[in-house]
């Protein structure tokens, strides 16, 4: 059974042709208590390799902290950085492993990344592990609107500011429809320039001037 951290957070992602996109909520609750609603849920694991977690915030910091000293290890020792699916196959065995000792790492995420042979290219990964590279995903209960969403705007062809703005309608539809308070969206993009972050998406943003 999913954690209700997992159901109440949020995460959006999209790959485009140069490109890859992905927005994850800001809150931190513990029970029914906001702590934080600025907690950046998107963690840079190198220059062109985004990670958006969902979860528990202990375990979304440390478990995001042990795969970026891994892959800094890894580069220090054969002096190259791991692929891309590379790093998405070593942190699906660590999600197994944890899995199969029966304290495991109650996690959602999306890998957003780009490299030169294979492009730009989205991974979806839950909480028991399963994994699959799409061209569009989400996570949480806000993801239900917004996948709806994605698949009726998604076009591989979309220009930054363009995925900028459909990432923007999912978000206007989860504020606005859902019963649960996700005022603030961080925004990453990873391309052959490295990773960009792109102007906060919150409840000011669809204010009327």
């Amino acid at each position: 059974m999913a954690d209700t951290n997992l159901l109440l957070q949020c995460l959006l992602g999209m790959q485009c042709k140069d490109f890859a996109i992905i927005a994850a909520d800001q809150l931190n609750t513990q029970s029914v208590v906001i702590i934080k609603n600025d907690v950046d849920k998107i963690f840079e694991l190198s220059d062109k390799l985004l990670l958006g977690v969902n979860g528990d915030a202990g375990d979304m910091a440390q478990f995001s902290q042990y795969i970026a000293q891994n892959l800094q290890l890894y580069e220090m020792k054969n002096k190259y950085q791991l692929a891309p699916a590379a790093v998405v196959h070593f942190t699906r065995k660590n999600m197994t492993d944890a899995l199969r000792s029966g304290n495991p790492t109650i996690l959602n995420m999306l890998f957003a990344s780009y490299d030169e042979e294979m492009g730009s290219q989205l991974y979806t990964m839950d909480f028991l592990a399963s994994c699959v590279n799409v061209p569009y995903a989400s996570h949480g209960i806000g993801g239900l609107l917004g996948i709806s969403i994605l698949d009726n705007y998604y076009r591989p062809t979309l220009s930054e500011l363009e995925a900028y703005e459909v990432i923007k309608l999912c978000i206007y539809e989860i504020q606005h429809r859902l019963f649960m308070n996700l005022p603030n969206f961080k925004v990453k993009t990873v391309s052959k320039d490295g990773v960009k972050t792109l102007p906060d998406i919150n409840t000011a943003t669809f204010v009327k001037k």
